[in-house]
């Protein structure tokens, strides 16, 4: 199939070059070839209106020689010409709107279809399967969707869900406009039935305001004109419209002396309200989506506040270019989605049993009503996904909206054909109440109080055969986020840290004569953190980061934080001071934790007004979840979700304290983990505005020169932090998904240091497997420790904790540190250029300058090219290469 259509365009090709050379690609009426030379220095450039005529260059001079003498063999020549150039097809009625050096922007003003040409790689990319009509498994409405730029899912008024598309619900019909501007196209969609314009003539006019208002006023022969369109009906003094005459040039001359006498819209809403004759009820609802050709990318985007439709509709979520960049059943790639670290789906996978993937950016919203039982799965932590032909791809990047975001991915053979991925936006929550009265019960839906209007953009990143792979595309995301969200490089000097999190108190339930009562069990003391420092030292361990959890206001599940009270059975604030004095003088970095998004149970100084709604109503309650089962502790304490309204106040409180103890770094448990809404109703706080206001707190931060270490590393902090722990080391495991890809790592690497989740609290607590992927994704250890004697932790809810006595891992740690120093010490500041797998369990990472590391995770030894790499081992090779 690919060497026909190459055929054809090569024909199409010769054909343009017999013909006059002046052509104008923006007048494009049929189907041509756009001739891309990628090796050239100027790329063939089409341009959207061209109104000088030039000078016929000698090549062009030439072809009219060739055009008159038409010499067999000249044309097998240009025959073999255009086969060497990598040749485009423009489909037959796309139009050129506009144009830079990178990009040409394709439209099909009939069906609204974009297309976008990369004049750097020869590629053209398009909005919807160009071959669409020849799938054999789409039907019906599944054939249709093949059609579609957007979808719309909402509720109507009676709780019944339906869907509105583009294609069926504004295209078919004709309900939208196009508007040509600078560097794009801006498309108005109006989705819903269409009304007759004979609606738009009142049913029913009074006998005296048709007289007086419409007749009195016109000449003689339109009077006879609407006398024919109206009968006058004597018993309810009144003219009713005759339907049956109001059709086609009727209907028009009508419309037009109704206009011509100014009998307008205000008229005709006072006799429709005269009889009661209201609106249709039809729901209508205008989308503009805007194209944009900027820096050498695609910008699609829905404007803020740009949708529009009525209250009786409740519109859920969002789909944007569904089939945008679509792989049919014969190619070979996969698509990337970022689910943890990141997961590849291949192409014509033959999953179909499997559900089609669909994550939630940042993760879940805990101000929505929490699940009973929960999936363990990896957050999202990258707002991207992107797909891979091998010679070719594309990375879209969700610039705006990214908070209320999510991927959805699908394989061929299920609906269609197609290997499909793209991102969707949530514009309005949705809870279920259960309403009982006496033995009668029902169920209602309650919806958000004010819907999602922000902005929503995705960018379209395009690629050539360098950087189509899943590591081109983390390079391209990285120089992206470099650009325009202040990534900042590595010193030169940077060591590889030693992450480790020291546990100082916990709440425990004590017991005097039999009553309970809550009580305070310190686990690791300022002083016991530094002998744990001392003897961490004394086995050779350098650079470490100390994460310190539980030290203030009550220990690790704090009271508010808008003031700070250092927990004195650790030593209090002058035990404290002497432990940042001490890492200041040996060089490590000191990082005290603190929440500010939740509140924890029987917390002091909470308020109410403090806690975000849920869409009900009811405070955001938060639930512990047992580990064994994964569902909901109801019978534990509940803690509650902080507003966004009321963080930057408790921010502003503990940082005064904070400023006054003398502190130089912060460990913030969920500014980099967790995004919650606050659905009141007076005035609710969607995600986008709550990652704003973090992004504020974050700055900050940051200008108070702390230095930042977060948790799970959201992509919105990564200009703000040196450091993520607890970062995604693997993908959730979905069945659709093929492979786990360390994409976050390769994003990162050379710009922050990070670590995944602490090693003796991770499910496989190997420490050489772990060593092995901290080798394999540029990584650094992690560890969890407290002090105490493991029994301390008994009746406190806290029983995750027993593998967590620093005496079992210290020695180890130390020894597995050594090791990976040795690999990775010298690298931290460069990026990680390439990730590949080599064969089942084989994997290599490429340096920025040349040193290669490849890792074995067989339980036999591996032989690739003539390298061997012993049973779960590595191998490290290359070097720096000269500047």
């Amino acid at each position: 199939m690919n060497k026909s259509r190459t055929t054809f365009a090569i024909t199409i090709m010769i054909g343009s070059l017999l013909m006059t050379q002046n052509v104008n690609y923006a007048e494009s009426v049929y189907e041509r070839a756009v001739t891309t030379t990628v090796d050239s220095e100027q790329p063939h450039r089409s341009t959207v209106a061209e109104t000088e005529e030039t000078e016929a260059s000698p090549e062009q001079k030439t072809t009219e020689s060739i055009q008159a003498d038409a010499d067999p063999s000249i044309t097998k020549e240009l025959a073999n010409q255009a086969a060497s150039h990598n040749v485009i097809t423009v489909p037959d009625g796309m139009e050129a709107i506009a144009e830079n050096e990178e990009l040409i922007l394709y439209l099909q003003p009939e069906t609204t279809e974009i297309a976008t040409l990369d004049k750097q790689h020869g590629e053209i990319w398009f909005s919807n399967p160009q071959d669409r009509e020849q799938d054999a498994i789409a039907t019906g409405y599944n054939k249709s969707q093949l059609n579609v730029q957007l979808e719309l899912t909402y509720y109507d008024n009676a709780g019944n869900a339906l869907k509105y598309d583009n294609y069926t619900h504004s295209v078919q019909s004709g309900q939208f406009e196009i508007e040509k501007v600078e560097d794009g196209v801006n498309i108005v969609y109006t989705l819903g039935e269409v009304k007759s314009d004979i609606e738009a003539i009142p049913k029913y006019i009074s006998e005296e305001r048709f007289r007086t208002l419409i007749l009195e006023k016109l000449e003689e022969k339109d009077q006879k004109e609407l006398e024919k369109r109206f009968r006058y009906d004597e018993q309810n003094k009144r003219y009713e419209r005759r339907d049956s005459s109001l059709k086609g040039v009727g209907l028009s001359k009508v419309t037009r002396i109704l206009e011509s006498i100014g009998y307008d819209e205000v008229q005709i809403a006072i006799d429709k309200e005269a009889y009661g004759e209201g609106e249709s009820g039809l729901e209508n609802v205008v989308v503009p989506v805007h194209y944009r050709l900027e820096d050498g990318r695609l910008r699609v985007s829905i404007p803020e506040g740009g949708i529009q439709y009525p209250d009786s509709m409740k519109i859920q979520s969002l789909s944007l270019l569904p089939f945008f960049g679509a792989s049919g059943p014969s190619e070979e790639g996969y698509s990337l989605v970022p689910d943890g670290s990141g997961s590849l789906i291949y192409f014509n996978n033959q999953k179909t049993h499997a559900s089609p993937y669909s994550t939630t950016l940042y993760g879940g919203d805990h101000a929505v009503n929490q699940l009973t039982q929960i999936q363990k799965e990896q957050k999202a932590r990258i707002p991207v996904y992107g797909m891979s032909y091998g010679d070719k791809g594309y990375l879209a990047i969700i610039d705006k909206g990214d908070a209320v975001a999510s991927v959805e991915a699908d394989i061929s053979g299920r609906l269609n054909q197609y290997n499909t991925v793209h991102s969707s936006f949530t514009l309005s929550s949705m809870e279920e109440v259960t309403l009982t009265n006496g033995w009668r019960s029902s169920t209602v839906k309650r919806f958000q109080a004010q819907p999602f209007h922000n902005e929503m953009a995705v960018v379209f990143e395009f690629l050539g055969a360098d950087n189509a792979s899943y590591s081109g595309m983390a390079s391209t995301y990285r120089d992206y986020l470099v650009e325009h969200k202040q990534l900042t490089r590595l010193a030169d000097d940077t060591a590889l840290p030693f992450y480790v999190e020291l546990i100082g108190g916990i709440p425990k339930k004590k017991f005097f004569l039999g009553i309970p009562y809550n009580a305070y069990e310190p686990l690791t003391t300022f002083e016991e953190a530094q002998e744990i420092l001392k003897e961490m030292q004394s086995y050779g361990v350098s650079d470490i980061q100390l994460r310190y959890s539980g030290w203030f206001n009550g220990g690790i599940q704090h009271d508010m934080p808008q003031s700070i009270a250092v927990d004195k059975k650790l030593g209090g604030a002058q035990g404290l001071q002497s432990l940042q004095a001490y890492t200041e003088q040996n060089g490590f970095g000191f990082y005290p934790d603190v929440s500010f998004l939740e509140v924890f149970p029987e917390a002091k100084a909470f308020k109410k007004s403090y806690a975000s709604r849920q869409v009900t109503g009811k405070l955001a309650q938060l639930f512990p979840y047992r580990i064994s089962t994964f569902t909901r502790d109801e019978e534990a304490s509940p803690g509650y979700v902080v507003s966004p309204q009321a963080v930057p106040g408790i921010v502003d409180g503990f940082m005064q304290d904070y400023t006054r103890l003398g502190l130089s770094g912060l460990s913030l448990r969920d500014f980099g983990d967790q995004l919650n809404s606050d659905f009141n109703r007076t005035n609710v706080v969607n995600r986008e505005q709550t990652k704003k206001v973090v992004v504020e707190q974050l700055e900050q931060l940051h200008r108070s020169d702390a230095s930042l270490l977060v948790e799970g590393g959201n992509v919105y902090a990564s200009a703000y932090t040196r450091h993520i722990v607890d970062a995604p080391m693997s993908n959730s495991g979905f069945n659709i998904t093929d492979e786990s890809v360390p994409f976050f790592q390769l994003v990162y690497h050379g710009y922050i240091q990070y670590a995944g989740k602490a090693w003796n609290m991770a499910d496989d607590q190997d420490s050489l497997v772990q060593m092995l992927r901290a080798i394999e994704t540029g990584s650094a250890p992690y560890y969890t420790w407290f002090y105490a004697d493991p029994s301390a932790i008994k009746m406190t809810g806290f029983d995750e904790l027993y593998s967590a006595d620093y005496r079992r891992w210290i020695q180890e740690s130390a020894e597995r540190y050594e090791q990976i120093s040795d690999v990775l010490n010298d690298v931290q500041n460069q990026t990680i250029v390439k990730h590949e797998k080599l064969s089942d369990g084989v994997y290599q990472t490429t340096f920025e300058k040349g040193k290669t590391v490849m890792v074995n995770y067989n339980d036999v030894a591996a032989n690739i090219n003539g390298v061997s790499v012993a049973a779960k081992s590595y191998r490290v090779g290359g070097g720096d290469m000269p500047e």
